[in-house]
């Protein structure tokens, strides 16, 4: 049944991409070129657009025929975020009113009652107030949907790192026995809604990559992914859920190495925006990505680089983790020193990774 739903939305993608492009095509409804542009191509901003019919067709067989399960105000929050890109692409809507209406999308995805109130011993916290819950996944929601958002410019980047993220979680539904979706969602949906997104992304990749009739997925894409992305997070966060990787990797740690290159990178491009006297959410050319095309990498190389170094940062983080578990420094030294030695040892390999790939002077 699983695999189903991976063919349906790579098949069902593919025809949406080629569909809509040639349908913006005609009404010659391209993506402007600029000075922060890293391309000269004609492209339509379309791929948002077919994600979501993709996503909408899916849901509708698998409700018809296989009674998959959905979260009311997940849906109306993810909607309504894309709905906000849907304007912004069409439109250029002013990033105040934009920050306002994520702000209140994300109050009604925190409504589906799946949200973050634990901290799993992050900063030695586990369990927080409603309210603290409240403020924090509200923060969180926009820092993940906007994170991917600010990612998306070049070819892939954005495709291929939500593939990453969409391919880790669904082998963590997998192989998790109990029902990590105890009070919102079957987990058998959710796997899903996950596989569905994975053949989704392949076929607007497909497109992304081409150098004739080629699609974008726009801030309607960017931040429907980022807000489905959120939900997912919030999933295996929540303290009645469990997965299977609970004994041996902290819960927080993962929810970060899942969306490491986004979040490091825009928390980079805030600081430097922020030490030169700039607003954090005017756009520039700042992010990692620009490094690399600036260094003389093409679109495909960068964004395949990059999320090769996503993905290895995932298996060390996911290494470190086990090899510390085992070893267990809490019974020699103090408690907590586990997570701290792994966190530690993972930013080290990051700062390794940065001054290898992005400030030496080779160019590709």
């Amino acid at each position: 049944m699983f695999l189903f739903f991976l063919i349906i939305g790579l098949i069902t993608s593919a025809f949406f991409n080629g569909y809509l492009q040639d349908f913006y095509s005609k009404r010659k409804l391209f993506d402007p070129v600029n000075t922060r542009s890293s391309h000269n191509e004609k492209a339509t901003r379309s791929g948002g657009l077919s994600l979501f019919l993709t996503l909408c067709f899916c849901y509708g067989i698998g409700r018809a025929f296989l009674d998959l399960d959905i979260n009311l105000f997940s849906l109306i929050a993810c909607c309504f975020v894309a709905l906000i890109g849907f304007f912004d692409d069409l439109f250029d809507v002013y990033y105040v009113e934009k920050f306002a209406l994520q702000i209140f999308a994300g109050i009604i995805l925190i409504q589906s009652d799946v949200y973050i109130n634990n901290f799993h011993g992050i900063f030695g916290v586990y369990a927080i107030s409603e309210l603290t819950s409240y403020i924090i996944s509200l923060f969180v929601f926009l820092v993940i949907t906007n994170s991917l958002n600010l990612i998306d410019g070049i070819d892939g980047l954005t495709g291929l790192i939500s593939l990453k993220f969409f391919v880790a979680i669904s082998v963590i539904i997998y192989f998790t026995d109990t029902n990590i979706y105890t009070f919102a969602v079957n987990k058998e949906s959710m796997l899903s809604y996950s596989l569905t997104l994975i053949g989704a992304l392949i076929g607007f990749l497909i497109f992304n990559y081409k150098t004739e009739k080629k699609v974008f997925l726009g801030d309607f894409g960017s931040l429907l992914i980022g807000s489905i992305i959120t939900y997912f997070i919030f999933s295996i966060l929540h303290s009645e859920n469990q997965i299977i990787t609970d004994n041996w990797v902290n819960r927080s740690l993962i929810a970060v190495l899942l969306l490491i290159y986004p979040l490091t990178d825009t928390l980079r491009v805030y600081i430097l925006r922020a030490k030169s006297g700039n607003s954090p959410f005017l756009p520039d050319r700042r992010h990692l990505h620009h490094k690399l095309i600036d260094k003389g990498y093409s679109h495909v190389k960068a964004s395949i680089l990059i999320s090769l170094l996503s993905i290895s940062v995932l298996v060390f983080g996911f290494g470190v983790s086990f090899f510390i578990w085992e070893i267990d420094l809490s019974s020699i030294l103090f408690e907590g020193v586990n997570l701290i030695a792994t966190i530690l040892i993972i930013l080290a390999y990051m700062i390794f990774l940065y001054f290898k790939f992005f400030e030496s002077k080779v160019s590709k």
